[in-house]
């Protein structure tokens, strides 16, 4: 029997997909740990991230009959936002200014459907690409520290 959870009704009967578009995905920031207003990553194309795992600590024992492990904390690794970069963007300029301090800063990911992924991260690197017939172009990495919160849209 199919799995109908994910499905919603289309008003015919039918059962059609409850993905969630992209399109109007929004990132923004703000100093770590401040109440300050939030503040939208400009230029964005693409985020993709939330890649890591939790390292697996081995509790074998001596008179066990096969290996034994145990997760150990969770590290939700890096999120990549490819963006078409312009320094006279406030938020590329802060961006590029949290990774020459090493300083963190909070970010909230709100997909089309109100959906947040809120998290710390500092700013690993800020590539920048330039090539013929193109935009100034790069996809920055973002280290999470720390725990991440998702809040599932209304």
């Amino acid at each position: 029997m199919a799995d109908t959870r994910t499905l919603q009704d289309d008003g015919k009967g039918q059962k059609s997909s409850s993905a969630v578009p992209s399109q109007k995905t929004v990132l923004h920031y703000r100093a770590a740990s401040s109440t300050v207003d939030w503040m939208q990553v400009a230029n964005l194309t693409d985020v993709s991230g939330f890649n890591g795992s939790a390292s697996m600590a081995d509790v074998t024992r001596l008179d066990s009959d096969g290996k034994e492990k145990r997760p150990g904390l969770q590290d939700w690794g890096q999120v990549a936002i490819a963006l078409h970069i312009n320094f006279k963007e406030p938020s590329h300029k802060a961006l590029l200014e949290a990774k020459r301090a090493g300083a963190p800063l909070d970010f909230k990911l709100t997909l089309s459907d109100k959906s947040t992924i809120e998290f710390t991260a500092f700013v690993k690197d800020f590539p920048v690409a330039a090539k013929v017939d193109q935009y100034v172009s790069g996809t920055v990495n973002l280290e999470i520290t720390g725990d991440i919160v998702v809040t599932p849209g209304p």
